[in-house]
């Protein structure tokens, strides 16, 4: 276990240590050479303390004591938050089995972040030593998160204990990667079978993972079994040599990334999987990309940006590549801010065509927060359906809206409630507590009032020198 120690840092007028008994900021050795954070001192002590010093005079010594004493006050203050989380869990009053949902309206987050926040809360609280050493800032989030996770497979009770104690002992001084390591080894000592059941627990959360990244770019990932992905990079190796041809100039990477965009494609084109059975359809439609385009930018008349789906804004050029072989359908957006207003109506069942239109114009779940894609969507009625009443004034496109299955549920479940505002398209859910979230409706494509250019500033008086914007 490191050495205990009492801590405190050196400020460009004199050194200040951890005085335990008095003032935990008291004068101390100004030749120390090791870090003195962390503090036995309070958030509030540890911020008081720092706010007081003027950073444009500290040495770069001091400045990096700072920098530790901040990280101690965010790993205290993540303490109290997944305290007060934890409590929320254990006694969650109207929010029920939603406290998670509450959570990310309120703080703006995805479930998925809502998720680890609720996940670090329980096993913090079920673990004192690492409650223990959050509060004391002696171990950051990112650590409490890895110990959770990798002991997971251990069953609760005494040798779990044991294993999240000495992982905590020997956390300082190590990396997040480094720390992983030391975990998993102590988990295969104290349970020989936790690779066993560690493998079957991870091939439950196998799955896909699309992220975004700047310049009309993504990431596509698949977490698998290492088999599986093996085969995988095999079989595209095996492709992406195939495809090389005399003055191809494609890197091998580049070729192996071509090979697989080309197996999804040709799935998409030809509505058939590579068994040969059809694609399932969903709302009705043909499973394909969809891309939002003006038709002032089709025509090559304006380069304003497009939307696909699934992803975001893309340049105008790569909506006009895309359009280039599609099936279009009308859709009519506000010229002043780029959102919904009417989708044209081709097709003659009322079903499939107002379907069409709640989905082009949610554009993903309207639960705050979620980007659920709304193709991906359950079709909500917002005012829950009157079985007794006639179907006329139920299932129109203002009582219509996309949801994932999840939020879905929750208004199914009556834990959360929605309403849209038919006049700005504002959806605003109202949480078990009684608060509540707006929505506003998201914008197809850039609106005209955002390209109006306002005249210039006028210059002072005998400036000469023009404004440089």
């Amino acid at each position: 276990m490191a050495k205990e120690r009492a801590g405190g840092f050196v400020t460009s007028s004199r050194a200040v240590s951890a005085d335990v008994d008095g003032d935990p900021f008291a004068p101390g050795d100004p030749e120390m050479t090791q870090p003195i954070f962390p503090v036995r001192a309070s958030v509030a002590e540890i911020a008081r303390h720092v706010e007081r010093l003027a950073i444009d005079e500290l040495s770069p010594r001091d400045s990096l004591e700072v920098v530790a004493a901040w990280q101690q006050v965010i790993s205290m203050a993540i303490a109290g938050q997944s305290a007060a989380i934890a409590h929320m869990i254990d006694r969650p009053g109207p929010m029920r089995g939603y406290v998670e949902d509450e959570i990310a309206a309120a703080l703006t987050l995805t479930s998925y972040s809502a998720g680890v926040l609720a996940d670090r809360a329980v096993g913090v609280a079920a673990h004192p030593v690492l409650r223990d050493a959050l509060r004391a800032g002696r171990i950051d989030a990112r650590k409490v998160d890895l110990i959770l996770k990798e002991t997971l497979p251990l069953a609760e009770g005494e040798v779990r204990d044991d294993v999240i104690a000495r992982a905590v002992e020997e956390s300082e001084g190590l990396t997040a990667p480094q720390l992983t390591r030391v975990v998993r080894r102590e988990c295969l000592a104290a349970d020989p079978s936790t690779a066993k059941v560690r493998h079957e627990r991870a091939k439950e959360d196998r799955g896909i993972d699309l992220t975004w990244r700047p310049d009309s770019m993504a990431s596509f990932g698949a977490f698998l079994p290492a088999a599986d992905a093996v085969a995988a990079y095999t079989a595209l190796d095996a492709l992406a040599e195939a495809a090389k041809s005399p003055g191809d100039t494609r890197t091998v990477d580049q070729r192996r990334a071509d090979a697989f965009a080309d197996i999804f494609r040709h799935v998409l084109d030809t509505g058939r999987t590579a068994a040969g059975a059809h694609l399932a359809t969903r709302h009705g439609r043909k499973v394909a990309l969809h891309v939002t385009v003006a038709a002032t930018t089709l025509l090559g008349l304006d380069e304003l940006p497009g939307e696909l789906e699934s992803y975001g804004p893309i340049p105008a050029y790569v909506a006009r590549e895309l359009a280039q072989d599609g099936t279009w359908r009308r859709i009519l957006t506000d010229p002043r801010n780029g959102t919904f207003v009417e989708r044209g109506r081709v097709t003659y069942r009322p079903g499939a065509d107002l379907t069409g239109t709640v989905l082009a114009r949610d554009v993903t779940c309207t639960a705050p927060g979620c980007r659920q894609p709304a193709a991906r969507c359950e079709i909500d009625h917002l005012v829950p359906y009157d079985h007794a009443r006639p179907a006329d004034g139920q299932t129109t496109d203002d009582n219509l809206g996309a949801g994932c299955k999840h939020h879905h549920q929750s208004k199914t479940d009556k834990v959360w409630n929605a309403t849209r505002d038919p006049v700005t398209g504002t959806c605003t859910w109202t949480s078990p507590l009684g608060i509540t979230y707006s929505r506003a409706p998201i914008r197809l494509l850039v609106g005209s009032s955002l390209l109006e250019h306002r005249p210039p500033v006028p210059r002072p008086p005998g400036e000469d020198v023009p404004p440089p914007f």
